[in-house]
C-alpha cells in the first residue's frame, strides 16, 4: 500500500479570522476549493497519492470527541476548535532556519506566564488536576509529549488526548505513555504531514517562526525556507514546488484584493515573510521580487 502525502487543510479557516480583523474580503469558497485541487495534483506529481483532510471534516471530529467529555479542554490548536484555555506555542527556528525548540506564537504571552495562567484557571490546590489535551496534529509524538511534561510539572495529568490527525508512530508514543488518545484521521505511515498554510507564505501562522522577529517567518518554499527538511519536497523537485507556491500565493491575494476592492500591502498579512517589505510595497508586487529563486541552492 502507498503511503499517502497528507495535507490538513487550513488557510480559509485562518484568512476568515484575518479578514474579520482586517476588513478584508474573500473570496468565495468555490476559489478556495479550486487552489486545493491544483495544490493536491501538483503534489500528486511529486508524490503520487495526496489526502487533503478538509476543515469541515476536523471540526465536526472534533466536536464529537468533546460530547463524551468532561474534563478541562486544554488546546495547542487555534484553528479547528475554540477552547477556553490554550497554550500558545509553535516550534521556532533562527534567521537561518535552523530548529531552536519550543517557543510561545508571536503576540502571546511567554511559556512560563501562560503555565502560570493556566495554574491560577485550573487550579487544583495539592491535588493533581485531570485535563484533556488537544492537538491539530500528531506525527512524531515528541512535541506533544514536552507539552505533558511542562503540564504535569505544574500538576496537571493529561489524561486523555485529542487529535485532528494522528500518525501510527506518534499516537503510540502517547499510549505508551498510559494516555488515551483519539484522532479524527489516523494514518499508519505517511510521506510527511504539511498544514496548508505552510505552502502559502503570508497566511497567518504560516511558516517556522523566527526567534526574536516579531510574527516573521520562514516559508516551507525556496529560497527563504527548507522544503526538503521540513516538507520532504524532493531535491529535483524543489525548485519547481517553489515557484508553484509562490504562484498560488499570488493568486489567493490577488483574489482577495479584487474582492475587497483594496490592496494588501505586505503590513497587512496575518504573518510577515521574512527578506520582504513590511511595510508599504503591495505584497502581490513584493512576491515578484523573489526572481532569486533561479539562483538558489536548494535546501
Amino acid at each position: 500500500m502507498n503511503r499517502p502525502y497528507v495535507v490538513s487543510a487550513d488557510i480559509y479557516l485562518l484568512l476568515q479570522k484575518w479578514s474579520a480583523r482586517t476588513g478584508f474580503t474573500l473570496p468565495p469558497a468555490e476559489f478556495f476549493a479550486e487552489l486545493r485541487v491544483e495544490m493536491s495534483d501538483k503534489l500528486s506529481e511529486i508524490f503520487g497519492p495526496v489526502e487533503l483532510v478538509g476543515e469541515r471534516k476536523l471540526q465536526q471530529g472534533f466536536t464529537e470527541f468533546f460530547l463524551s467529555n468532561s474534563l478541562p479542554i486544554v488546546s495547542l490548536d487555534r484553528i479547528y476548535v475554540g477552547a477556553e484555555h490554550n497554550l500558545e506555542l509553535t516550534r521556532a527556528v533562527d534567521e537561518n532556519g535552523n530548529d531552536l525548540g519550543l517557543r510561545n506564537r508571536a503576540g502571546t504571552p511567554s511559556l512560563a506566564r501562560q503555565l502560570r495562567s493556566l495554574q491560577d484557571k485550573l487550579s487544583g490546590g495539592t491535588a493533581r488536576r485531570k485535563i484533556a489535551l488537544v492537538d491539530d496534529v500528531i506525527f512524531s509524538g515528541d512535541l506533544l509529549l514536552k507539552v505533558v511534561d511542562m503540564l504535569e510539572s505544574i500538576n496537571f495529568e493529561v489524561a486523555s488526548v485529542y487529535a485532528g490527525i494522528g500518525i501510527a508512530d506518534g499516537v503510540d508514543k502517547v499510549k505508551a505513555r498510559n494516555i488515551p488518545i483519539a484522532c479524527v484521521c489516523q494514518y499508519d505511515e505517511v510521506i510527511d504531514e504539511v498544514c496548508e498554510r505552510d505552502f502559502y507564505p503570508g497566511v497567518p501562522l504560516s511558516g517556522r517562526l523566527i526567534a526574536g522577529i516579531e510574527n516573521t517567518c520562514l516559508p516551507y518554499i525556496l529560497p527563504f525556507g527548507k522544503p526538503g527538511k521540513w516538507a520532504s519536497i524532493p531535491e529535483d523537485q524543489q525548485l519547481d514546488f517553489s515557484l508553484f507556491c509562490w504562484q498560488q500565493t499570488s493568486r489567493l491575494f490577488a483574489a482577495i484584493e479584487q474582492y475587497s476592492r483594496r490592496e494588501v500591502f505586505c503590513h497587512d498579512l496575518g504573518r510577515l515573510v521574512a527578506h520582504l517589505p513590511t511595510n508599504g510595497v503591495r505584497y502581490v508586487e513584493a512576491i515578484k521580487t523573489v526572481d532569486a529563486l533561479a539562483d538558489v541552492k536548494v535546501a
